[in-house]
């Protein structure tokens, strides 16, 4: 006989199988998706890293509902530092129930009073590994498919997970493309405000001809213009994001193409804004992380109202103030607009481009890894016998 025995938990719950990730579009890559129960992505995560330097440490939130979280690293890569306060974090919050990882995300963030994401979620596993890969701590929350990933910078937000399984010179071109439509999305409106309103004299003659006589017959200022199309844009956006997937597209897409048509021909605004309004919306779409594009679009509402004040100066003064509210932001202790500001020359080949991965043989500086280096000396691949 023995006086020992063992204890298991066979009852399972009914769940979704693991599919495409909704949330994050895949054209090259693995198209396996986390889904809500925890143990089945703590499953796909392992399948990845095959490690015994894998951690992942238990624990339970919220009096009521006692939702299982995990928060997950690799051992000798991540810092000490930044696991224990990860720790520190998420025993501090005292809930009744925790139903989704947002929930968690309001409770660790560094700022809470700003519109920019300080914690970056996925809800791809490859997208996980690669960032516990770089020292980052992944948190898992049962019942969601969104694993959040601390810290985060802001050029991660405009990085694609393709841009690393493709080749560096398509990926690099991508990502430039990318950032110049970052500023498209914030400034498009404003800067045809401002030159419109205020600096005409520095358009072509022949455009200026052209703004002046499609503006003819508009009763309202460029101003109101733009905030009567932006508007209606983002309603109809909502709108698709809100209704089921098949009749949410042909919402935005008709409903766009209908309202911008019927909007010209009651003289209520003018061809000019509707490209303008139509090529900023398209430029949001092009930035890969949603929350991140929805800072944008609510930043450009207080963009288009300066502009249509101050003119240029008000679209620089506007600019330079969300330039110094980004640098002063922190996601646990990691400067916020790293490795741009403070500048890392050696983050720099993986930031606005990147570099072929056999010259990236060390991981970001700007996520402080215990072990900085990833593979061996940079060797660059040759033909054989040279």
């Amino acid at each position: 006989g023995t006086d020992r025995f063992v204890r298991l938990g066979t009852p399972e719950w009914d769940q979704r199988q693991v599919a495409e990730p909704s949330s994050e579009s895949v054209v090259r890559g693995p198209r396996e998706g986390f889904v809500e129960s925890i143990s089945t992505n703590l499953a796909l995560l392992r399948r990845r890293l095959r490690t015994a330097r894998l951690h992942i440490e238990d624990l339970h939130l919220g009096t009521v509902t006692r939702t299982r979280v995990a928060i997950a690293y690799v051992a000798g890569v991540a810092r000490p530092e930044l696991v224990a306060e990860v720790r520190r974090r998420i025993g501090r919050i005292r809930i009744d129930g925790i139903l989704e990882s947002g929930y968690i995300e309001e409770f660790i963030q560094d700022t809470p009073w700003t519109i920019f994401p300080l914690l970056k979620h996925s809800e791809r596993p490859d997208v996980v590994a690669a960032d516990l890969l770089e020292g980052r701590v992944a948190i898992f929350t049962d019942g969601t498919p969104f694993v959040l990933l601390a810290p985060t910078v802001f050029p991660d937000l405009i990085h694609a997970p393709e841009d690393y399984y493709g080749r560096s010179p398509a990926s690099s071109a991508i990502r430039l493309l990318r950032w110049l439509y970052v500023a498209l999305a914030l400034l498009g409106p404003s800067l045809y405000i401002a030159l419109t309103t205020f600096h005409q004299e520095m358009l072509p003659t022949s455009l200026l001809l052209a703004f002046l006589n499609a503006r003819e017959s508009i009763p309202f200022p460029a101003l109101i213009e733009a905030l009567l199309m932006e508007t209606a844009f983002e309603a109809l956006r909502e709108a698709g994001v809100r209704l089921p997937r098949q009749v949410g597209q042909a919402v935005s897409i008709v409903g766009a193409l209908v309202i911008g048509e019927a909007a010209v021909r009651a003289g209520i605004v003018s061809n000019p804004m509707v490209i303008v309004v139509s090529l900023t919306g398209i430029a949001s779409f092009l930035i890969p992380r949603f929350n991140a594009a929805m800072a944008i679009r609510i930043l450009r509402f207080p963009m288009m109202l300066l502009a249509g004040t101050f003119g240029a100066l008000g679209i620089f003064l506007g600019f330079m103030a969300i330039l110094i509210h980004l640098a002063r932001l922190r996601s646990f202790g990691v400067p916020y607009l790293a490795p741009l500001a403070p500048v890392i020359p050696g983050d720099l080949k993986d930031a606005v481009f990147r570099l072929p991965w056999w010259q990236m043989a060390r991981r970001p500086r700007s996520i402080p890894a215990q072990d900085q280096q990833r593979q061996a000396a940079a060797r660059p691949p040759h033909p054989p016998g040279e």
